[in-house]
Formats: structure tokens, C-alpha cells, sequence
């Protein structure tokens, strides 16, 4: 090839490049125009769509709400309490619909408890009057049916906690024990100097208290706290006096473990009627069809452990003559101060009986005393 030729050649490909590249910087800009127009537009549609379509139709109750349970009942209690709506991330989880007591937390699911695992009862056994069933079935969140329908000619009644994932005797919830090193008269040098041993033994039961409540967020965030301050700076005192107060808000259905009745024999819990399976199954068997009579023999069948009434409030939550020895099983001192205050267990009973009833001066001030005269009477 010629040199005129090549010449040519290379000439024509650079002006050829030179285009191209002129038609990029003047396309590219376009492009992103069109582009950003085409984004705009559709946003604008997207939005005014969502604000016709929102006030002339009627969107009905949230789906977070409207999948709320309504009642705590076994396959509720059997689900995670991620499935639960808000339970982790709110401070103050919604409870289900019918109870009107509200839930700081999830309740733990008993699967060693035979009265509810033979399919006879519900975890949430009282229902028959909205006045009471609240309370009872608070119990039913940290003690065993035993505790109150099974017949013990002992005083105090022979108690003991027992594991709700393994169904064996163990010691006193970590919670306790915690709130039992914030409260009580044993501890107060602990409290006033605290050590790093002190430190770590709070934050393990703490972090044991968690996990017993499936990891709840509120126990663990206050273990992270307490051991990120140093145990001799003013932060973990502020600290311990906030926990004596925080602490208390997880006692129900947060424990991991629960009271029974102990076998004198074994020293094992008592979680339901001894050699009574059979009884059970004929029971299940024939509750639809049997007559009254026959039906109160197949009950009498399986609970051959049964009071014939069950304990009342104040059998056991009073100073004298009760029932448990708190004490013995674990309770601390400030604890049992609060469970065996008798004024707001006599104003349940009351609401139970149907009795009138007054607020006790706990809910405001007693009456005022009578004026002082300050001139002196005549005569």
C-alpha cells in the first residue's frame, strides 16, 4: 500500500473515532436525562396513585394488628416469641386481645406439666370468671397446678423448682438470686463496695436470667451495661439502685423454671397424678358420650390427688400460718415482703366471692386527721 493511501486511511478512522467520540459526550448526558425524567415521572405516578387510592378506599386495620392471637392458648404459647408481634422491639409489647392484664413478656411453655401435656387442660387453665381468671392463671405462669388443687397434709406445703426444658428438680431462678444480691440485708456490703467478682456474678445472672426467658432483650441489655462500667465508679452504683427496681418487672413467666409440690421419697417434683394414664385415656375416650354420673367417676379417676377446693389467696400470702415457706424455696427478703402483704390478695378474694370492695390506701393517702384546734375551747 502507497503511503497516500495509508495516509488517507488513517485520517478517515480518526475522524471516524473523533465522531464517535462526539457522539458520546453528547449522548451520555441525554441518556441521563431521559433516564432521570422517566424515574421522576414514574415516582409521581407511584405517589399520587398511593394518595387517591388511600383516601377513597378503606384500608382496614393494620396486618400487624389484625395477626395479634387473641387468646394464649397452647399454640400460641408454643410459638417463638419473634412470631409474636413488637415482643422484641417494642419496650412495651401488645398482649393478646381478651386478657386484659397487660404482658411485659412471652409466657414460657410447661411441656412436663401433665394436667396440660395429656390434652385435659389449657396452659391458661382459668376462664370461668373474667373478675379472677387474670390472677389465677398469673400463677399458672410460675407454679405447677399441684401447688394449689393437689392434696398435702404438710404445713408448710414440701416445694420445689423444677427445669421446664428438662422436667427435673433444680435451684431458685437466676432472677431471684439476682434481684437477691440488689435487695437483701446479706448483700449490702457488696453493694456498697462492689468488687470485680461482685460484677461477675451479677452480670452471670443476669445473662442466666435471659437466656432463661429466651434471650430476652431487656435482661441482656442490662447485663451489657453492668458490665461495661467499672464496679467502683458512681454509673454502677446509679446502676444497682435502678436494677432493684427494673429486675422486678421479669418475675412473671420469665423464670425458665417453676414451684411443685416435692415427693418426700425422691425429693423429684410432682407433675401430675401418679399411675393414672390409663384413667386419662378412658377419660378423653368417653367426656363426650358419658353421662354425669359416669363422667364424675372417669374425673375422680384421673385426680386421685385432688383438694376438694382449691387454695385461696390468702392461704398462702400472709405473715402467719401460710402454706409456703418462701423463704426456704429461694425468695428474696424484698420479695417476700411484697407476696405476703395481705391487702391486695383480701380485695381479690372479695372481687372473686362478689363482695364490695374498697381501693386499700396503697392506690393514695389514708384520711386526713381530725384538725388541731388552735384557740382554747371556752369555760
Amino acid at each position: 500500500m502507497s503511503s497516500p493511501k495509508l495516509e488517507s486511511l488513517v485520517r478517515q478512522t480518526w475522524r471516524a473515532v473523533c465522531l464517535f467520540a462526539r457522539f458520546l459526550r453528547e449522548a451520555i448526558p441525554r441518556a441521563y436525562a431521559v433516564a432521570m425524567v422517566a424515574l421522576i415521572s414514574w415516582l409521581t405516578w407511584m405517589a399520587v396513585s398511593y394518595l387517591v387510592s388511600s383516601l377513597a378506599t378503606e384500608a382496614g386495620p393494620p396486618a400487624q394488628v389484625m395477626g395479634l392471637p387473641t387468646r394464649l392458648d397452647r399454640s400460641v404459647q408454643a410459638a417463638s416469641r419473634t412470631q409474636f408481634a413488637a415482643m422484641d422491639s417494642a419496650e412495651f409489647p401488645r398482649s393478646p386481645l381478651a386478657h386484659y392484664h397487660r404482658l411485659d413478656s412471652w409466657i414460657q411453655p410447661d411441656r412436663f406439666n401433665d394436667c396440660t401435656r395429656s390434652g385435659c387442660h389449657n396452659p391458661m387453665p382459668h376462664a370461668k370468671r373474667k373478675e379472677v381468671r387474670a390472677f389465677l392463671n398469673m400463677h399458672a405462669t410460675s407454679i405447677h397446678c399441684g401447688v394449689c388443687h393437689f392434696d398435702s397434709a404438710q404445713t408448710p406445703r414440701p416445694l420445689t423448682w423444677y427445669d421446664l426444658e428438662t422436667g427435673h428438680a433444680t435451684t431458685s431462678p437466676a432472677i431471684l438470686q439476682a434481684f437477691e444480691l440488689l435487695t437483701s440485708e446479706k448483700t449490702l456490703k457488696q453493694r456498697a463496695e462492689p468488687t470485680k467478682a461482685d460484677q461477675d456474678q451479677l452480670v452471670a445472672l443476669l445473662r442466666r436470667a435471659a437466656r432463661a426467658a429466651n434471650d430476652l432483650p431487656a435482661l441482656n441489655r442490662l447485663a451489657d451495661h453492668f458490665a461495661a462500667v467499672h464496679p467502683s465508679s458512681e454509673a454502677f452504683q446509679r446502676m444497682l439502685d435502678e436494677a432493684a427496681g427494673a429486675v422486678p418487672r421479669h418475675f412473671r413467666g420469665e423464670y425458665g423454671v417453676k414451684l411443685a409440690l416435692r415427693d418426700d421419697s425422691s425429693g423429684a417434683p410432682q407433675l401430675g397424678h401418679p399411675k393414672t394414664e390409663s384413667a386419662i385415656a378412658a377419660y378423653l375416650a368417653a367426656k363426650d358420650k358419658a353421662g354425669e354420673a359416669e363422667l364424675e367417676r372417669l374425673l375422680k379417676a384421673v385426680h386421685p390427688l385432688r383438694r376438694e377446693t382449691a387454695l385461696n389467696c390468702t392461704d398462702c400470702h400472709r405473715h402467719e400460718g401460710s402454706l409456703i415457706d418462701f423463704a426456704q424455696i429461694g425468695y428474696p427478703e424484698a420479695r417476700i415482703d411484697l407476696l405476703v402483704n395481705p391487702i391486695i390478695f383480701r380485695m381479690i378474694e372479695h372481687i372473686g366471692a362478689g363482695r364490695p370492695f374498697r381501693l386499700p390506701e396503697v392506690v393514695g393517702p389514708g384520711p386526713l386527721p381530725p384538725p388541731v384546734p388552735t384557740t382554747r375551747p371556752p369555760g
